[in-house]
C-alpha cells in the first residue's frame, strides 16, 4: 500500500520504519524484513529513508518522525499502519508531531471476527500499548525498564 500511495504521487519521500524481525515470524516474512529490498532500490522514483526505531515501538517511530519532520519542514504527513493500530498511534503520533497527519490503513488478516484468535490477541496487544502509552505521557518519555538505547 506504501508503494501504491508514493506511485500515485501523493509524497515526494517514504519514511520507513525498519525493526528487526520478531520471534515467531514466518520465514518469508523474517527473510523481507531482513533484507529490506525496498531501501536500497535505485530505481524508484522517489526518495526512501529507512531507519529502525529507537525504541523499536510506535514511539520510536514517532520521535524519529518529529526528527525528520523538524530537519525537512515537513507539515502534512501520511501514516500508514494496520486497521487495529491506528487509534493508539494517532495518540502516540501526536504527542510528537504537531502538523496534519493523513491516516490510510491495511488489514493483515481478511477479517476481525469476534470468534477469531488473532482478533483476541490483537486485541489484548492494542490493550496492552494503550496502557503502556497512558504511563509514559509525552513524546520523549520513557518505561524505566526500556528505555531510548541511543541519541
Amino acid at each position: 500500500m506504501a508503494a501504491q500511495i508514493m506511485e500515485a504521487g501523493l509524497a515526494p519521500v517514504a519514511v520507513v520504519a525498519t525493526p528487526d524481525s520478531v520471534p515467531g515470524t514466518w520465514p518469508s516474512d523474517a527473510e523481507f524484513i531482513e533484507n529490506r529490498p525496498y531501501c536500497n532500490d535505485p530505481d524508484l522514483p522517489y526518495e526512501v529513508i529507512c531507519f529502525k526505531p529507537d525504541p523499536s515501538t510506535t514511539q520510536g517511530e514517532a520521535m524519529k518522525l518529529r526528527e525528520l519532520a523538524d530537519e525537512r519542514g515537513w507539515d502534512n504527513v501520511i501514516v500508514l499502519t494496520y486497521r487495529p493500530h491506528v487509534a493508539r498511534s494517532q495518540m502516540i503520533v501526536e504527542r510528537c508531531f504537531d502538523g496534519t497527519t493523513q491516516w490510510p490503513t491495511f488489514d493483515y488478516q481478511e477479517n476481525y471476527s469476534l470468534f477469531s484468535r488473532a482478533t483476541w490477541r490483537e486485541y489484548i496487544y492494542q490493550s496492552a500499548g494503550f496502557l503502556k502509552a497512558w504511563v509514559t505521557p509525552g513524546c520523549d518519555t520513557q518505561l524505566p525498564w526500556h528505555p531510548k538505547t541511543g541519541s
